[in-house]
């Protein structure tokens, strides 16, 4: 098949996919894959596995652009949005179905690009990409997959967030936000090394999975879910969920020097990137003990993310406050993305 050329026929690349994502080793509870009219699969055979179910559409123009986002890209950042949705959960990702509407110009390359970085994405983390369909599309390019994942042990959700816990995240904040306006601007005044590294904060970031597992594995954790749509917005949903007020000190949050550059280049507020979304990160609540617990078990791990404490939790009659360093006090739920927000 040539690569430079559009895509010959539908089975074309489905047998192009078959080859991207058929594991070396098939996971015995895999049985049936890509090819046929579904897939199925076994189960966890501990009769207290639950089974959790997430799904996410990335859309041209809206997510993404073609210009300047690569296929390779579009499709690893497809796979960690909904891996960070199972590890907000706590859960074990294993199985993916995407769905995907291209032009008539997509070319069989693309379809290969795109597969290998959802391959990449998901295989890290011991996830399978196992069926899905393809279609044409009139305009843009849309994908969506829908990610199962499993768990013997608790679940985490939204809803457990108590008056006295503290607020904490994994990782850093902003570099995402931060990173595409520099891939949309690339005449920003900027020091070489610091535009690829914030770039790629945009376009490699990585889901906490292990971190999640810990998270759930620990009593005194509450609540917890990703930070997709921005610092501000997801933690009011937490308090909606919960019913609690918040507290959250602009000091105290991670953010790494090259996005502070960053935004002195652009002429940017830091805040605007930490409402950016799409960090991937996970924001929770918990007893601090809990906490330091959780960040301490992290530490063990060379190549897992540091945690840091932001804030805390107050009764709902107290409201939700975040504290600029300048004095401000602003209601952070205002700030974030919202696909609908006028």
């Amino acid at each position: 098949m040539n690569h430079d050329f559009k895509a010959g026929s539908e089975n074309e690349i489905v047998s192009l996919f078959e080859r991207i994502f058929r594991p070396d080793l098939i996971p015995s509870d895999l049985l049936i894959g890509i090819g046929d009219d579904a897939a199925a699969f076994e189960p966890g055979v501990d009769p207290d596995t639950k089974i959790v179910i997430t799904a996410d559409m990335l859309v041209e123009n809206i997510h993404f652009k073609t210009g300047v986002h690569g296929m390779y890209d579009i499709g690893w950042r497809t796979a960690v949005a909904n891996l960070s949705d199972i590890a907000a959960m706590g859960a074990i990702p294993r199985w993916g179905v995407v769905t995907l509407a291209v032009n008539e110009n997509f070319l069989v390359r693309d379809f290969e690009l795109l597969g290998e970085g959802l391959r990449d994405a998901m295989v890290e983390h011991g996830a399978y990409i196992i069926g899905g369909d393809l279609t044409r599309s009139n305009s843009g390019i849309v994908i969506s997959m829908t990610l199962f994942g499993e768990t013997t042990h608790r679940l985490l959700d939204r809803k457990g967030a108590k008056r006295g816990d503290v607020i904490a995240v994994t990782g850093y904040l902003g570099g995402s936000s931060a990173g595409l306006e520099l891939l949309k601007n690339p005449s920003a005044t900027v020091p070489e090394e610091i535009r690829l590294s914030v770039t790629n904060m945009h376009l490699r970031p990585e889901p906490r999975v292990l971190a999640g597992q810990i998270l759930a594995g620990n009593d005194g954790i509450h609540s917890a879910m990703d930070i997709s749509d921005g610092l501000g917005i997801d933690i009011g949903r937490i308090c909606d969920s919960s019913g609690v007020g918040c507290r959250i000190f602009e000091e105290h949050l991670p953010i790494k020097d090259e996005v502070l550059k960053t935004a002195l280049a652009l002429e940017r507020d830091p805040l605007d990137f930490i409402n950016g979304g799409e960090d991937f990160e996970l924001l929770f609540t918990g007893t601090r003990p809990a906490v330091e617990y959780v960040a301490h078990a992290l530490s063990e791990f060379p190549s897992q993310p540091p945690i840091s404490i932001i804030g805390d939790i107050l009764d709902p009659a107290l409201g939700r406050h975040f504290a600029r360093i300048d004095g401000t006090i602003l209601d952070p739920s205002k700030f974030g993305w919202d696909h609908f927000r006028k």
